[in-house]
């Protein structure tokens, strides 16, 4: 048996694909000019999954493949492989995974070792039911790379995914590093000279999930969430009621390390089911993860230790980025996409078939401006160039490390007396506090108007609700009632206010036009107060909420 540890990315798909010898290219350069040893070498792969019918060994968690290698002027050879389960995390995988040369391509289950299978498995009948559900095809192109305290092999993958039954063939086009021996920092080394060069984002999901989704799509309507097929309903959930899960009497390092980890696995699928089919919802979601993600580190700040300064790393020990800067990329990246919830308001408003269109009657002028406002923002090329750049996966690498690396993630053991059940207690009732004063100066006269008020309330309400996606789950059995109750008219509040920047962004164009709109003006004005006086409706009951937590 083998521990299988790798790090898995997909290549940017455009409708020019680079060609591979491009790529090849750019890779053997970039391991020439940091003077790095290397054996390069081409082969083709046939890989063929099986499982019973009822997908047995599945359901066991064990992935059966058979897969032939022809490697150029070297007969062809066989071996098959059972994987176990193991874990995924941004990228990286590790995977137990045992090995055994076969003749053809045919599976003999007897060959491998006897503690693979459960006490009452019977091989001689999985033997018998077992079936070819998918195979992959791709040829190989390695670079077998020596650094000083590790051997890393790069693998980069082109070819398909095919299922007897499904006319659709998914396109294989991605990059691996396996670490062969050594240490695991040589993979993140490696991997930040292939970001310079190449269009890259981490790989959830290995060939064999996606092989699975294509199977069950073509004995079923779609796909089936049980093997990980990414599907819309999920990626666009409402992150106020995401919910990080872990128990009360994890430590404060374990519930951070949870729930980064929740949340960075969450926006690489994000950034997939958006590169599989560009929207506005799902890059706002893209944007959510991240300031789901940041606010991990301002709730848990006080307790992290100054990183250790690059004098004091290791040799060839890959050195993240300190929290505090990290929280700084992922504002970079926030404000970077900041614009997605105009565009998206703009879209709306545009929209032949929006409500506000027909009661407001906005006339072609107006249209016409809002779509060039939305012509301004960065098109669909641009955000996919954006979440395939060197940043943005070196943040994603950085993260990774900070989860990997206790030194890089270590806290103050003294802070470790407060249990996370105060702890989280402390913050719903600090960001709760600070949005609830906030509010209550509507009810006293002001300079501001309420519209202005509760815009400028907005970046408090998104701060405690993103503190309710961190720790409700702590309070939510046997008391999940209270927390939605709680929860809702905050929601309501939410959803109102991002109304009233609709109806903000129509009046900014509305004073643009060259003659008054009076009807429209007047439309505007009644939806307005209208919103301001459901919202107070929803301010008051909000007020009135008794906590969930201690």
């Amino acid at each position: 048996m083998v521990t299988e540890i790798e790090l898995k990315y997909s290549l940017l798909e455009n409708n020019e694909l680079a060609p591979v010898k491009q790529i090849k290219a750019t890779i053997c350069q970039l391991l020439a000019e940091h003077n790095l040893v290397f054996v390069q070498q081409d082969m083709q792969l046939s890989n063929h999954y099986f499982d019973t019918p009822s997908l047995t060994l599945r359901q066991q968690k064990i992935a059966l493949r058979t897969r032939g290698t022809k490697c150029q002027g070297k007969e062809q050879r066989f071996e098959q492989t059972i994987k176990t389960s193991g874990s995924v995390i941004a990228g990286l995988h590790q995977r137990p995974e045992y090995n055994v040369d076969i003749e053809d391509g045919k599976p003999i289950l007897a060959l491998f070792p006897a503690k693979l299978w459960r006490p009452d498995s019977d091989i001689k009948q999985l033997q018998q039911e077992v079936m070819e559900l998918f195979s992959t095809h791709f040829t190989r192109y390695t670079w077998l790379v020596t650094l000083e305290h590790a051997i890393v092999e790069i693998a980069l993958d082109c070819g398909e995914i095919a299922c007897q039954g499904h006319a659709n063939k998914p396109r294989i086009y991605e990059i691996e590093l396996e670490l062969v021996s050594g240490d695991t920092q040589a993979l993140f080394v490696l991997t930040k000279l292939l970001f310079s060069q190449l269009a890259l984002r981490p790989g959830q999901l290995t060939k064999a999930a996606r092989g699975y989704a294509l199977y069950h799509e073509s004995i079923s309507a779609g796909p089936n969430l049980e093997n990980n097929a990414v599907m819309d309903d999920t990626i666009v959930e409402p992150i106020a009621l995401t919910m990080i899960d872990f128990s009360q009497d994890s430590s404060l390092d374990s519930a951070f390390n949870q729930g980064i980890e929740y949340a960075l696995t969450q926006l690489q699928l994000g950034v997939d089911s958006y590169v599989d089919a560009p929207s506005l919802t799902k890059l706002g979601k893209i944007s959510e993860l991240l300031a789901l993600l940041r606010q991990g580190f301002w709730l848990f700040n006080e307790l992290f230790t100054e990183q250790k300064s690059a004098d004091e790393k290791l040799p060839g020990e890959h050195l993240s980025l300190a929290p505090q800067a990290l929280r700084s990329e992922l504002s970079y990246f926030i404000r970077t996409i900041h614009w997605v919830d105009n565009a998206r308001y703009i879209q709306a408003l545009t929209n032949k078939q929006s409500s506000s269109q027909k009661a407001a009657s906005v006339n072609q002028e107006l249209i016409t401006k809002l779509q060039l406002a939305q012509q301004r923002y960065p098109d669909e090329a641009q955000v996919l160039a954006l979440l395939h750049s060197e940043r943005f996966n070196n943040l994603q690498l950085d993260l990774l490390s900070l989860l990997l690396e206790s030194k890089a993630a270590k806290m103050v053991k003294t802070q470790q007396s407060v249990s996370l059940f105060e702890f989280a207690a402390k913050h719903l009732s600090n960001s709760t506090k600070l949005l609830t004063d906030e509010l209550a100066k509507l009810q006293k006269p002001q300079q501001l108007s309420s519209t202005e008020l509760y815009l400028t309330a907005h970046s408090l309400l998104i701060r405690s609700l993103l503190t309710t996606s961190w720790f409700s789950c702590l309070f939510a059995e046997p008391q999940s009632n209270m927390v939605k109750r709680f929860s809702m008219p905050w929601l309501d509040i939410k959803q109102g206010i991002s109304e009233l920047q609709s109806l903000q962004l129509l009046q900014q164009q509305l004073v643009q036009l060259p003659k008054p709109e009076i009807k429209l003006l007047a439309w505007l004005t009644n939806k307005s107060e209208n919103l301001i006086t459901a919202l107070d409706q929803s301010r008051a009951k909000a007020l009135t909420m008794q906590p969930y937590w201690p």
